[in-house]
């Protein structure tokens, strides 16, 4: 793609081939390459420590905006002409955090017929991000202008295509067309500011509706203790939320209250009771035995004789475990309360001494690597939920949650009734708790894949800021120029949306740090204008 603003031109490699990059350079700009010194001749680092003022070209200019994988470059220099000296201004830019390259080496490359003619190379930036090799050529023609830049851990050539030397300053013309509403942003703020931009390109997206979700423990690993019956909770052995349990294991205790009649003097008697009771059965059966030995009782008598034995076992070990929720040696226990799973307590609702009724929850256990999502859609998605595929959601700090099988998701329940009261269709999800939000019972808004993802034009859904009422983004048609664009949004996928109009295939967006060139773009082409080039 190849766009003009001003004395600026804009290649972006990623959206236009080299022979059309050539013909567009030749016929707007009419400016083309000049042969520079003998191949392999090293200029140093010149210009180090010059002010970019000093460095500017005079009069009319070319700049070059271009796009690799690696590294953005944005270069202004005169028209090149023959024994005279152009000094470049190329701002390196890597594109893995938009910050400037701040060493290396930066060669500027002509070639004629796939040979190098000159090469004139600086072994270091004047400053952060800013190469100023001195290109004299030799003699007029058409050439290709490369720039190869190499260090921290890069090596990448940027192909400007075809430039023309001219043989005389008279004859050497840019008659690219005057700027119009673009918005000035220098790579000086870029560097400074949390900026980044991104291509707009075909990507898969999946589309999704909207509902509401709850975090809850899964139902096969996760439980609720609840208060048995009316009373206080015991002082002694309360875990706390963050505790690692095991199945069994006792968490607390609640002492209830006692009825108008029942005290502690009660239940020991009901013990004792039970106890003697359990003594005369057995005596009875020890009696009885020898007799249906001797043939003087019959054998029904013994028979029931050993039922009223079990019988009061069972009564005395139930008035003995009464007893025991009471009293145990240095005072009140009351009833246990066990977790039924292994797990993590992950919320303790009562303090010792607090007083609960009978069914309260107290604790609350469950899996340490697992959670469920529960997601309520309204009833007109009820025939899409049978096609659910995973959810996405935004985390407390702005950024995406992807919750499908690539994050380990999975979906293991849809509705197939609509709540009566609610209108509304459930979806869950089962995931790990790496993948998604950690604290039970947190509502939160959530999108649903309902349908296969398709190939769409997508940008990142952070370029898209509200101006004046409508979806805009802010389109870099040069290394420090933008224009603000309305857009039509379709579906999202996470970090990225539909794009229906307003930006092309290949355009670079601002995918990060929109706000400041709002504000750039309000302040009027002035902002901005802290270097000339």
């Amino acid at each position: 793609m190849i766009t003009t603003a001003g004395r600026r031109m804009t290649i972006d490699r990623s959206g236009a081939g080299p022979v059309a990059a050539a013909l567009a350079l030749l016929i707007l700009l009419g400016s083309g390459c000049s042969v520079g010194d003998e191949a392999g001749h090293d200029h140093g680092a010149a210009g180090a420590g010059e002010d970019e003022h000093d460095n500017a070209p005079a009069g009319e200019s070319v700049v070059v905006t271009d796009h690799s994988a690696q590294t953005e470059l944005f270069v202004e220099f005169p028209p090149l002409v023959a024994g005279e000296t152009s000094r470049f201004a190329a701002h390196i830019t890597r594109l893995s955090d938009f910050q400037p390259m701040r060493a290396g080496r930066l060669d500027v490359v002509l070639e004629q017929d796939g040979r190098t003619v000159a090469r004139f190379r600086v072994n270091e930036p004047a400053r952060a991000g800013l190469f100023t090799p001195a290109v004299t050529p030799r003699e007029a023609g058409e050439f290709r202008l490369l720039v190869r830049v190499q260090g921290e851990g890069l090596e990448v050539e940027h192909d400007l295509g075809s430039f023309r030397v001219y043989d005389s300053p008279q004859a050497a013309r840019v008659t690219a067309p005057a700027p119009e509403g673009d918005i000035n942003y220098l790579k000086e703020q870029q560097w400074t500011d949390v900026f980044a931009t991104e291509p707009v390109v075909e990507r898969p997206l999946r589309p999704s509706v909207l509902g509401f979700a709850t975090v809850t423990a899964p139902a096969d690993a996760g439980a609720e203790l609840r208060a048995p019956a009316d009373g206080h909770i015991a002082h002694r052995a309360l875990s706390r939320a963050g505790d690692r349990v095991a199945a069994g294991e006792v968490l607390g205790f609640v002492v209830p209250r006692l009825g108008a009649e029942t005290d502690f003097g009660r239940l020991r008697v009901d013990l004792e009771q039970a106890r003697s009771t359990l003594a005369l059965a057995r005596r009875d059966v020890e009696r009885l035995a020898p007799l249906f030995e001797q043939g003087a009782v019959p054998e029904r008598r013994l028979i029931e004789a050993r039922e009223r034995v079990e019988v009061a076992q069972a009564e005395f070990e139930a008035a003995r475990a009464r007893l025991q929720q009471y009293e145990q040696g240095d005072g009140v226990a009351g009833i246990a309360l066990r977790s039924p799973v292994a797990g993590e307590v992950v919320e303790v609702t009562a303090r010792p001494g607090a007083f609960v009724r009978a069914g309260d929850r107290v604790f609350r256990v469950a899996s340490p690597e697992r959670r469920w999502l529960e997601v309520r859609l309204p009833e007109r998605f009820a025939g899409d939920i049978g096609r659910a595929s995973g959810a996405w959601l935004e985390g407390n700090d702005g950024s995406v949650v992807v919750l499908d099988q690539a994050t380990g998701a999975r979906v293991v329940q849809t509705e197939a009734a609509v709540h009566p009261v609610t209108r509304t269709v459930g979806v869950t999800l089962d995931y790990p708790v790496e993948s998604g939000p950690r604290l039970i019972g947190a509502r939160l808004p959530a999108h649903v894949f309902v349908a296969e993802s398709q190939s769409r034009l997508a940008l990142p859904r952070s370029a898209v800021v509200e101006d004046g009422g409508r979806e805009v983004v802010y389109v870099q048609t040069g290394g420090e120029t933008f224009a603000r664009r309305p857009v039509r949004l379709g579906a999202i996928d996470g970090d990225y949306v539909a794009v229906l109009s307003g930006v092309s295939a290949g355009e670079r967006v601002v995918s990060k740090g929109a706000y400041p060139v709002r504000l750039a773009a309000a302040g009027g082409n002035e902002i901005g204008h802290g270097h000339a080039h």
